[in-house]
């Protein structure tokens, strides 16, 4: 009995002891692994003793081993989801995407001079006058030399054993002139024999000029400069596209509609008062007949596409003032007003493209007959059934004024109406009228004329040769003028704001409209237009592009402090514990027990 009673009292003597020992080693714990280099001594010294007492203090040592080795990998597992999965995953994507751009490319575009090579074959009909006379051409085309935007190659020859020699007739030069290998953009002077006259200069429809034995050469090149090669023109649209603070532009630069590589051509007659005046007028076979074979002159230029409409009861839009002659006068700085409410009737605002209006309109009898009044007070037609006028970049109306047996008939009402004749504008005059208004508006300017010259007249609806080059021509310089500039100013805001995404489409379409203004200067100055004016319409299109690509706009308006305040309440909370963590990490991964 007192052996097992001995026995409980050691036993409960030694739980005592050992969970008095375990205490204090819980307590000790941390000054333990607050100091790694002394671990060792406090150790030993803590668990010096009987054999019992150190198995007891092994297995707490143990315990404490593990619970920290426990602790320590948490916080390295933490560490490494958050700053080696989450923070990189975060700031990939986070980032904005931005393809590296040829920003040095497109900065020295500036100093590239656009320079167009124009040839011209200069044939006179003895050997000795075509050196004397190409020596006093170059000197009069370039101004000494000083023409800044042609690069002009003149070659000259003797016509005097050829046909062109013998020619008798003007038809005899033009046979004579299809043996010539003429390219787009090519010009040739050609002597005249003195059978078909001695001071005068003829400009053909192809690409030719006759020019008689004793013609000035000042006079030929006035004709070459303004008419056909019209290096103002040239030079003056390149730098108001470039310089708009320093140059205006002018009449036929305000008029011309801007490059685009479509257009939709809406021709509308209108008849406000059907009821009044029946119409003898198929304005779509119009549109078939005659605008859409002359678009497709013109196609090289762009793509267009032909529309026709018939729309009624709409009125004039102003009060026309009735004068003591009987007739009505709408003065020229009404002419806007009839514009406006027009426009918002032609829906042509729902095409994606530039749109250039043909208006027909027919004038009531209540107003007719109708004259337009300039505002030095003078008629602007003389003709009693035609009033036209055309707005920039908009397009023209022609105002019909219906016959006055018309008009008088319908008053009276002599006859029944279903029985009277229809109303039949003049329709030649009127599709002379809208083809002239749509050269004007598409860049096929009129030219002054100039004494002792003169200009075949058009073939059919198809425009000359020499007047397609002038338009390839302004339309390349035009279009590379453009494209130029929206690829810098596209640099300069990509480079200004950094937010901006720049996709792949959008870099490659940069890339693309770099070569290809490269590709088309150097094709204009190697004197091929037809190349060069393609090669410049397609870097304006992937300059437009890339400039208006949606993408673009996608993180434009989040800039970087938003960005900021959005994720640092997210971040800073679970990061401080983490960051503080790294040092137990260091002491115990880099610290000897």
């Amino acid at each position: 009995m007192q052996r097992v009673i001995g026995e409980i009292f050691s036993r409960t003597e030694r739980d005592a002891y050992r969970r008095a020992v375990c205490a204090k080693k819980r307590i000790a714990r941390a000054a333990v692994l607050a100091n790694c280099k002394t671990r060792k001594i406090k150790l030993a010294n803590a668990y010096t003793g009987a054999h019992t007492i150190a198995a007891v203090d092994t297995s707490c040592l143990a315990f404490v081993r593990e619970a920290e080795k426990c602790r320590v990998y948490a916080s390295i597992s933490f560490a490494v989801l958050l700053l080696g999965i989450g923070l990189p995953l975060w700031w990939e994507t986070t980032a904005v995407p931005r393809v590296p751009l040829p920003y040095s490319g497109i900065s020295e575009l500036s100093q590239h001079q656009l320079r167009i090579h124009q040839r011209l074959l200069l044939g006179c009909l003895e050997p000795e006058r075509s050196g004397i006379f190409a020596v006093e051409m170059m000197s009069r085309l370039t101004d000494d030399g000083k023409s800044d935007i042609f690069r002009i190659s003149l070659s000259h020859f003797a016509t005097n054993n050829t046909s062109i020699g013998r020619a008798k007739k003007m038809s005899d030069l033009d046979k004579a002139v299809l043996g010539f290998d003429l390219k787009e953009g090519d010009i040739l002077v050609l002597e005249a024999p003195e059978a078909l006259g001695e001071d005068f200069v003829h400009v053909t429809a192809g690409r030719a000029i006759y020019f008689g034995s004793k013609t000035d050469g000042e006079k030929l090149a006035m004709v070459l400069r303004r008419w056909l090669m019209r290096d103002s023109a040239l030079s003056l649209t390149r730098n108001a596209l470039a310089k708009p603070t320093e140059f205006s532009l002018d009449v036929e630069n305000r008029r011309r509609f801007p490059a685009s590589p479509n257009y939709d051509i809406l021709l509308t007659i209108v008849n406000p008062e059907p009821e009044n005046i029946e119409l003898d007028f198929d304005v779509e076979r119009i549109a078939r007949q005659y605008i859409e074979p002359f678009t497709r002159e013109l196609g090289i230029v762009a793509n267009f596409s032909v529309k026709s409409q018939s729309l009624y009861m709409m009125p004039l839009g102003v009060k026309p003032t009735k004068t003591p002659d009987g007739h009505y006068a709408l003065s020229e700085s009404l002419l806007p007003q009839i514009i406006t409410p027009l426009e918002k009737k032609l829906a042509s605002q729902v095409s994606l493209y530039p749109t250039v209006n043909l208006v027909i309109y027919v004038v009531p009898c209540s107003t007719a007959p109708l004259h337009i009044y300039l505002r030095n007070g003078r008629r602007h037609r003389t003709n009693i059934d035609l009033e036209t006028f055309h707005s920039p970049r908009w397009g023209g109306i022609t105002l019909v004024n219906p016959p006055e047996e018309h008009c008088l008939s319908q008053a009276k009402a002599v006859v029944p109406q279903q029985q009277q004749r229809a109303f039949q504008p003049d329709e030649k005059a009127i599709v002379r009228v809208l083809l002239t208004q749509l050269r004007l508006l598409l860049g096929i300017t009129n030219k002054e004329p100039i004494e002792g010259a003169s200009i075949a007249p058009l073939e059919g609806l198809k425009p000359r040769d020499w007047e397609l080059d002038e338009l390839l021509r302004i339309r390349t310089v035009e279009q590379l003028t453009s494209a130029k500039l929206t690829l810098q100013s596209l640099a300069r805001l990509l480079r200004g704001i950094s937010n901006i995404v720049i996709t792949d489409t959008v870099g490659d379409r940069i890339n693309a409209a770099l070569k290809l203004i490269e590709i088309a200067t150097k094709l204009l100055d190697d004197a091929d237009l037809v190349r060069a004016f393609l090669a410049s319409k397609e870097a304006f299109c992937e300059a437009e592009a890339a400039f208006t690509d949606p993408s673009l706009l996608a993180l434009l308006y989040f800039p970087d402090d938003q960005k900021y305040a959005v994720y640092i309440p997210l971040f800073l909370p679970v990061m401080i514990p983490v960051l503080f963590s790294l040092k137990n990490i260091k002491n115990y991964l880099f610290c000897s027990d």
